[in-house]
């Protein structure tokens, strides 16, 4: 039985949330999906060592930016 799931990360590319997704990556057979507008921040080079994952995306979306989300969800089907 598969229990491996798809966590979404808003602000990956930031210290605590490319922290938390290093460690999902690395430590579970979860995927994740990365959404980060990429601020003054955002580094995706603390993303490097996971950033070639099969289990790992990242979208650059403004989560401020309603239809973007909606777009992008309903594309990968989680909504």
């Amino acid at each position: 039985m598969d229990n491996s799931k798809t966590i979404l990360v808003t602000g990956g590319a930031g210290f605590i949330g490319s922290a938390l997704i290093r460690h999902i990556i690395k430590n579970t057979q979860h995927s994740v999906v990365n959404i980060d507008k990429l601020t003054y921040c955002g580094n995706l080079d603390s993303l490097t060592l996971i950033d070639e994952s099969s289990n790992y995306f990242f979208e650059q979306i403004d989560i401020c930016n309603k239809d973007a989300i909606k777009k992008y969800l309903k594309n990968i089907v989680l909504i």
